[in-house]
């Protein structure tokens, strides 16, 4: 990896997909010892890119340790430490996922598409859950009567809806990139509490054989 002078990563800042120059370059080691024994070895890179297309700098991370020694080589987990996503989505519908990604891209180009593009994944959103209300505003209204959104988020996705409209209308909202990039915080965490933690909350469960009390059960037996 020292030699290398590029990376082909997809740039957070612009969306540009295509090889980012390396910038710096920094190398940690790790070494655990028995005694005089090397019993474990672990290594982490570090690599300042810098895009091309919008000369923003990125952060990129790959670790690799003894115990991801294959036939093959070491493998490596590799990641974008900066600017990064706040959530790894991995169960996102992939339909949903894209329109997200768009709308992340569209956030350093034009806000008003953004909040656009961020209602339309909150309306996917419920249309795959299963939701067929003829507006968005029904559409979340049954989201939170069904408890699939607790109030909290729900309020996230009413300033969600209302910019949203703004932005398709054409009205004149003074609303700078860092507002943009609060929403977009919201449809993340949205995302997350749908997507991806019932699957975190299933794994730990599976991995200490739990039974997970049943919310309508409790409710009957209380009765």
């Amino acid at each position: 990896m020292d030699d290398k002078k590029y990376l082909l990563q997809t740039c957070k800042h612009c969306g540009n997909k295509g090889l980012l120059k390396i910038v710096a370059d920094y190398k940690q080691h790790f070494k655990e010892m028995d005694g005089i024994d090397v019993i474990f070895t672990a290594d982490t890179w570090w690599s300042l890119l810098e895009c091309p297309v919008c000369d923003g700098i990125s952060l990129y991370k790959s670790y690799s340790d003894d115990t991801m020694l294959t036939p093959y080589g070491y493998e490596s987990d590799e990641s974008m430490e900066y600017p990064g996503n706040k959530y790894d989505f991995k169960h996102v519908p992939e339909s949903i996922l894209k329109s997200y990604q768009a709308a992340v891209k569209t956030s350093k180009v034009d806000l008003n598409v953004c909040l656009i593009a961020i209602r339309a994944v909150l309306e996917k959103i419920c249309k795959e859950r299963g939701s067929k209300k003829k507006n968005l505003e029904a559409m979340l209204k049954e989201m939170v009567n069904k408890n699939i959104l607790p109030e909290t988020l729900d309020q996230c996705s009413f300033l969600i809806r209302k910019l949203g409209n703004s932005g398709a209308h054409g009205d004149d909202i003074d609303m700078s990139q860092s507002d943009v990039l609060e929403l977009i915080d919201f449809i993340e965490t949205i995302l997350y509490y749908i997507y991806e933690l019932p699957v975190k909350i299933a794994n730990v469960n599976d991995k200490y054989n739990l039974k997970l009390e049943n919310k309508a059960e409790k409710t009957l037996e209380c009765e």
